[in-house]
């Protein structure tokens, strides 16, 4: 078996893991990046699986030399951003134009961004592993690297990064404990041509049986929407024909869009909470969905993942890797100022979730009034969209 020495090994070449391995390589570092998948090929067709990227989370990627070809191909930048509830008069509405802002986020395709990524992380000298075979054997410690098996090769890093999804095998290698509960829904996502013109507005409406967004793409008549079901629910809908699906995201979403018909397949993923206790042991943390998951009613998910690539990579800049009380004290600054603002994220989400998932007639009336206030005075619903826009 080969021994081949490296700064840092990335796990997961995710649009997470990319940044990462980008930024740190941009620092001098010599980054290593394991992946199962190859890079993804662009396509003239429309993705299913899409990202909100607000300001910040594109100003990551275009550090990374990536959001400006992102721009270039696709995106669907919305400019306003309308949030209703079907069984009250609860609303609210809010522009970027309130802000002084061109736009308050925008819909890219996960394989648009992770394609250019992977372009940028290539330029920045990072070594990219296409593989399935590969084990953590060590976390190493003060004296020792960690280490990683891939095929008949021994890496040896300073530093492993997770960011390998919700189900990290690099977190259950370190046992880090997590929290975790079962939303019972499923995201079920499609694409969807409207009769009417979505004018660059990102739309949710919320069910008693979980929200419904419609997201604005490049296409001013096609919505990517993300349907957060409950279980009966979504086993329903996913039986349904192509026709009568598109049907029901017509009749939920109030018609807003006009006529409805759906372009896409139907795919749905199971929706669970999931927080990590520890982000880190010895020589390997975690970043992106490896540390945390997140309800997708509010599309902050990658938004907090994006947070985590600035974070580490600040906290890293400039530390020797190889001493670990060093390396330790950088990691302990980055898990406190992440844990932090994905502790308020996922109590939002909670908050959201069943405060919006009851016909209970006393909880309708305080959620018409929450949304009534903040849609009435103008400094609350601009900093709803500085929240949004991620400038706050």
């Amino acid at each position: 078996m080969t021994r081949k020495q490296t700064d840092i090994v990335v796990v997961g070449g995710g649009m997470i893991g990319l940044s990462l391995a980008t930024k740190l390589a941009q620092q001098g570092r010599q980054v290593t990046v394991i992946e199962r998948h190859d890079q993804p090929e662009l396509t003239e067709e429309l993705a299913l699986r899409v990202s909100a990227l607000n300001d910040r989370s594109r100003s990551v990627l275009a550090d990374c030399g990536a959001w400006q070809k992102i721009q270039a191909h696709r995106t669907g930048p919305y400019k306003s951003m309308q949030v209703w509830d079907k069984d009250s008069p609860a609303h609210i509405e809010f522009s970027a134009a309130e802000i002084n802002a061109e736009d308050i986020g925008a819909i890219v395709e996960n394989n648009v961004a992770e394609h250019f990524l992977w372009e940028s992380a290539e330029q920045a000298g990072v070594e990219i592993i296409k593989t399935d075979s590969w084990s953590l054997v060590s976390a190493g410690d003060d004296s020792s690297p960690a280490e990683v098996k891939v095929g008949e090769q021994l890496l040896s890093a300073n530093l492993v990064i997770g960011a390998d999804g919700g189900r990290s095998q690099v977190r259950q290698f370190t046992e880090l404990p997590i929290s975790f509960w079962d939303y019972e829904q499923r995201g079920i996502v499609a694409n969807i041509r409207t009769e009417q013109p979505h004018n660059g507005v990102a739309r949710q409406v919320f069910l008693p049986t979980g929200p419904l967004a419609l997201l604005p793409t490049p296409n001013p008549h096609i919505v990517s929407i993300v349907w957060s079901a409950d279980e009966p629910l979504a086993v329903q809908l996913l039986n349904e024909t192509p026709e009568r699906f598109a049907k029901q995201v017509e009749t939920e979403s109030g018609r807003v869009l006009g006529a409805c018909e759906c372009v896409s397949d139907i795919k749905a993923f199971p929706l669970r909470m999931q927080y990590a206790r520890q982000w880190f042991h010895q020589r390997i943390v975690l970043a992106g969905d490896a540390a945390h998951t997140i309800h997708p009613l509010a599309g902050q998910g990658a938004n907090l993942g994006f947070g985590d690539v600035n974070e580490l990579c600040e906290q890293l800049q400039g530390v020797d890797l190889k001493a670990l009380n060093d390396l330790t004290k950088r990691l302990s600054a980055y898990q406190r100022a992440r844990k932090a603002d994905t502790q308020v994220m996922i109590a939002a989400m909670e908050l959201f979730k069943r405060g919006f998932g009851t016909a209970n007639p006393v909880v309708k009336g305080l959620r018409a009034l929450a949304f009534a206030i903040p849609n009435k005075f103008t400094p609350l619903k601009r900093k709803l969209a500085e929240v949004a826009l991620g400038s706050n």
